[in-house]
């Protein structure tokens, strides 16, 4: 046994996987530790099998416990790891706190541990998760917040501290509001571009601290309810919006009702804020004064874009905190580092002559910039963008040389930022800006070759660092299922896939529902017409066979979108007009807002009892976060479906 488990050859890694499955069954606790190096072993597959061993050796070994707990950061073996930590239970649940708590532990790592703690569903998983939401890590405080989400909806029993939701709450209005106004200073009472990068960050980062705000809401009042008033603040129904206003001005107190309040109640911009710098006591900054702080901003994506806008205004008044950025801030902001390098440049020399003495890369929010102007990445967010930026290296191709070659296996995503490519022969006038998307997205080969007609510089993303990418960034991925879904030759937006019931399948019905007999008709949509058994049966695990009583609302408009196949009954859309669609046994609702992102639009109202599988948006990219193969078997369908498949490269004009 130790001789095969420090052999790494390839042509032994099947030995290496029966190895590892053995020892799982070895009473000799002495062997266990040989399963250690396993877990690490170059071939998934043995990686996979020892992780599989070391579940089903259960949680009475604390040695597998660390190696478990790191590969949560691979993103190949996290599902499988998760798997086991979340079957050990409670017990464990102390050790996942302290490397929740350890801020020299691995970022990524970090993150990935309050999905985990959510699948442990008890009080000392949740008062964790409660602990973690003060968190300085944004995406980290996100995290955490979402698996208290989903801890609330699978044991309301458990006690949620009801203090400390208050505290955030206070918290996330104050960065709420902080953002509302600096966008106010800067791009209402200072009239500047308002489609510059900086207002779309300030602009994002008030949504997202709102967003947190109901989600917080929804921890300690019923969270239908504060889905419904979240839903009708954003309607055009001005009874709606004042009956949503009312009940939340009714349900709050202290604090927060005043905080809330003055985000949601409807007054002009320049009340809001005149009422809020009240509240919060603070005051309106001029132009300068408020880039002067957002330059030295906690975030560097903030910061940064901060310092693009001080150059585009050439505000060179401001040169003496671009000089203090790069004397003091910290050596691993680089983003920041490189803005006020750039920036500053610009201040000294003509812009040809300092794009001729840049031997450095561009700057990443020069490359954020760009990235947004690129239609596949128009959804991004802009935290989202300096991640693309950051995980690209720009290569520069001479005139006639080759960047992908056609039957070669697809190296990755390329971004054009300056030159032209073209279809080898096809005489294109360097309209392709991105190249490669289908091949990775498909797992293929590359389809043609295409080469630079004149000096070219990408950006371009490995195929792994993209997959990780869409893995760990649910936004990008529905970004693109959304360009896939409306664009190309064939744009699909239908609420509604009609199929068709084969009498095979409704037999089953009859015979007693189960969630994989609903996603066989889901075979017949595009989503999921190349996926197989084994995929299917791991969607199975997060479909909900549900009931459908006649007169019930499956959904409304704005609500977020949401997979039903019928399996029996009848559904009818409801618009403003009157009947849109309607839904029988065999056909699927909601494939495209669920996958695009959008919300509903219409309202689906049960006509005819019966049953169908429904599939949740956050369950199923969750699910996807951890599935690499069913993301690209679900992006191989929808490209087959939509038209996309003319070439490897997609004409998407900045």
């Amino acid at each position: 046994l130790r001789a095969f488990t420090d052999d790494t050859r390839p042509a032994l890694a099947g030995v290496r996987v029966e190895v590892a499955r053995a020892l799982s069954g070895v009473a000799n606790p002495a062997f266990r530790g040989l399963l250690v190096p396993l877990m690490f072993d170059a071939d998934v597959a043995v990686a996979r099998e020892a992780i599989r061993s070391a579940g089903r050796l259960g949680a009475g070994d604390a040695l597998f416990l660390p190696p478990l707990v790191s590969l949560l950061r691979h993103r190949q073996l996290k599902a499988a790891a998760r798997d086991v930590l979340a079957g050990y239970g409670e017990s464990i649940v102390p050790a996942l706190v302290y490397f929740l708590r350890d801020r020299d532990e691995d970022v990524w790592v970090r993150r990935h541990l309050p999905a985990t703690l959510a699948r442990i569903p008890c009080q000392a998983s949740l008062d964790a998760l409660a602990e973690t939401l003060d968190t300085t890590d944004g995406f980290l405080r996100f995290k955490a917040l979402t698996a208290l989400d989903t801890l609330r909806r699978t044991r309301p029993d458990l006690a949620v501290p009801p203090a400390r939701v208050e505290a955030q709450i206070n918290a996330e209005t104050a960065r709420a509001f902080n953002q509302l106004t600096l966008h106010y200073n800067l791009f209402h009472a200072g009239g500047l571009d308002g489609r510059s990068l900086l207002a779309r960050a300030l602009t994002e980062k008030y949504q997202r601290a709102l967003a947190r705000v109901f989600t917080l809401l929804g921890l300690v009042h019923p969270p239908a309810d504060i889905a419904a008033v979240r839903q009708a603040l954003g309607a055009d129904d001005a009874r709606a919006r004042s009956s949503a206003t009312e009940y939340l001005d009714n349900i709050l107190q202290g604090p927060a009702r005043a905080r809330v309040m003055l985000l949601v109640e409807e007054m002009p911009l320049d009340t809001r804020i005149r009422k809020g710098n009240a509240l919060f006591r603070t005051r309106q900054r001029d132009v300068e004064d408020t880039l002067a702080q957002l330059v030295h901003d906690e975030s560097q994506e903030v910061a940064a874009a901060a310092i693009q806008l001080v150059e585009a205004q050439r505000l060179w008044t401001l040169a003496g905190d671009l000089e203090h950025v790069l004397e003091h801030r910290p050596a691993q902001d680089w983003w920041v580092f490189e803005a006020a390098s750039w920036a500053l440049a610009a201040a000294r020399m003509p812009a040809e002559r300092r794009r001729v003495l840049w031997q450095e890369p561009l700057p990443a929010v020069e490359l954020a910039d760009r990235l947004r102007r690129v239609p596949l990445f128009d959804f991004s967010s802009v935290d989202e963008l300096f991640r693309i930026a950051a995980l690209g290296r720009q290569v520069r191709h001479e005139a006639g040389q080759v960047i992908v070659r056609q039957g070669q296996a697809a190296s990755g995503v390329h971004v054009v930022l300056d030159g032209q490519v073209t279809p080898q022969g096809a005489g294109a006038d360097g309209a392709a800006i991105v190249i490669g998307l289908e091949d990775v997205l498909q797992g293929r080969p590359a389809r043609a070759t295409i080469t630079a007609v004149a000096p070219t510089i990408t950006l371009t993303m490995t195929s792994d660092a993209f997959l990780t990418l869409l893995a760990e960034n649910v936004e990008i991925a529905q970004g693109i299922f959304r360009f896939l879904l409306e664009s190309g030759d064939a744009p699909t937006r239908r609420t509604v896939v009609h199929g068709e019931l084969s009498a095979e399948l409704a037999q089953r019905v009859a015979d007693g529902v189960q969630a994989v007999d609903g996603l066989l008709i889901l075979q017949a949509s595009p989503m999921l017409q190349k996926a197989s058994a084994a995929e299917l049966v791991r969607l199975s695990r997060i479909a909900r066979v549900v009931p459908l009583n006649a007169g019930d609302t499956v959904f409304t408009p704005g609500a977020p979108g949401a997979i039903v196949a019928v399996l029996a009954g009848r559904v009818e859309l409801q618009g403003d007009g009157g009947l849109v669609d309607a839904a029988e046994p065999g056909d699927v609702l909601g494939e495209y807002e669920t996958l695009a992102g959008r919300p509903m639009t219409t309202t689906a109202r049960v006509t005819t009892a019966g049953t169908a599988m429904r599939l949740d948006r956050g369950d199923l990219f969750e699910l996807l976060a951890d599935d690499i193969p069913l993301l690209q078997g679900i992006f191989n369908g929808l490209l087959r479906s939509s038209g996309h498949t003319a070439g490897a490269h997609e004409h998407a004009r900045a």
